[in-house]
């Protein structure tokens, strides 16, 4: 039974992205494998269904942390010194990396049922947001990737040795485009130039093609495609169909 809960990291809106992994594979599930080590890498998806392929600027790894105390305030306050040493070293191996805490977790542990809690485990989650400026080439995005798996893997075998940096999870990691808000103009017109391109193709000379009506445009959605590409798609909902169509189907006018 969980005491006390606050939804993690919600900001990025994490349905929009693949599952395909950039970066270090290691989970919070994988410290239950019997081997230490794991493959990591970046993984490059085939599928592209997008507008508009970008350069990603921005490496997201989420975090998670546990700490189990006899009380909660004690839990609390090891989450948070391990919080605070994660940050110095994420820090050291991605300069710059801004720290966003997210989702606070509280369980008792242990006790009999209806009685008082023998310990209580503190649950902390949130992501780390790396700047990919564009200097950064492909070479040295992938020194981050690195870093961040041999980090990762240096707390994984903290909690099989139960060590004091255990319960430390790097669970994930994800290239994005920041703004992709920015983009929103280039992907209309797209959209615009492939619509009028079928109106052109399809249209017969007694019946030509027009665009009838239009719902507003929808979210933005990335898909990650690999470390150095991320696809942007718009959805827009239009209507296409001939005037002669239209004319014959609209209600007489209002003498």
């Amino acid at each position: 039974m969980t005491l006390a809960g606050l939804a993690a990291c919600a900001a990025n809106e994490p349905q929009h992205y693949p599952s395909t992994s950039i970066g270090s594979g290691y989970s919070i599930a994988s410290s239950e494998s019997t081997g230490r080590f794991e493959p990591t890498g970046v993984g490059m998806s085939r599928e592209l269904e997008a507008g508009l392929v970008v350069r990603p600027d921005e490496m997201i790894v989420e975090i998670r942390i546990d700490k189990e105390a006899p009380s909660a305030a004690q839990a609390l306050a090891l989450a948070q010194a391990a919080a605070t040493e994660l940050v110095a070293r994420l820090q050291q191996a991605t300069p710059g990396a801004t720290f966003i805490p997210c989702g606070t977790k509280v369980t008792p542990v242990g006790g009999k049922i209806a009685g008082p809690a023998e310990a209580f485990r503190v649950a902390l989650e949130g992501r780390f947001e790396v700047a990919l400026t564009p200097e950064l080439d492909y070479w040295k995005r992938s020194a981050l990737v690195v870093a961040l798996a041999e980090l990762a893997d240096r707390y994984k075998a903290a909690t099989a040795a139960k060590t004091a940096d255990q319960g430390v999870w790097l669970t994930g990691t994800r290239v994005t485009v920041k703004n992709a808000e920015a983009h929103r103009g280039k992907l209309t017109e797209l959209w615009v130039q492939r619509a009028r391109a079928f109106a052109a193709a399809a249209q017969a000379r007694e019946a030509p093609l027009y665009l009838l009506d239009c719902a507003p445009p929808g979210e933005i959605v990335q898909k990650q495609q690999s470390l150095e590409e991320v696809a942007l798609s718009l959805s827009v909902n239009c209507r296409l169909g001939s005037l002669k169509a239209a004319s014959a189907t609209a209600p007489p006018a209002a003498r």
